[in-house]
């Protein structure tokens, strides 16, 4: 299982492996107050979370701090735990891809210490 944290430089929204990520710029508020376990899927070239039970059939979108550069190092098919929490929608400068469903479910995750 692989834990998401770290920080660098904004990453790019498509992967080298041309999977679309979704980012947004940290705002400081928010944390790790809930947990999102699930398995890294490949939807129509958009990085998601299928979560492990918990009764969401639609995968989640993560949404990474554009300062957080970790969505490039997980794998398809691996299963990642995102500190975080889940919104309906983003704020209008949040860069969510084409590939990218734009209406959600979103989970924002929690900027790394």
């Amino acid at each position: 299982m692989a834990a998401l944290a770290g920080c660098g430089e904004s990453a790019p929204t498509t992967r080298e492996d041309g999977l679309a990520v979704a980012y947004d710029e940290p705002t400081g508020g928010g944390g790790n107050s809930a947990l999102l376990t699930g398995v890294v899927e490949d939807l129509d070239g958009c990085l998601v979370v299928q979560q492990d039970g918990g009764g969401q059939e639609e995968p989640y979108v993560p949404v990474f701090p554009s300062n957080d550069s970790t969505a490039r190092d997980v794998t398809e098919g691996s299963t990642v735990e995102l500190g975080g929490g889940w919104t309906p929608e983003l704020d209008a400068d949040a860069d969510i891809p084409d590939a990218c469903p734009t209406d959600g479910p979103f989970w924002v995750v929690a900027q790394p210490d």
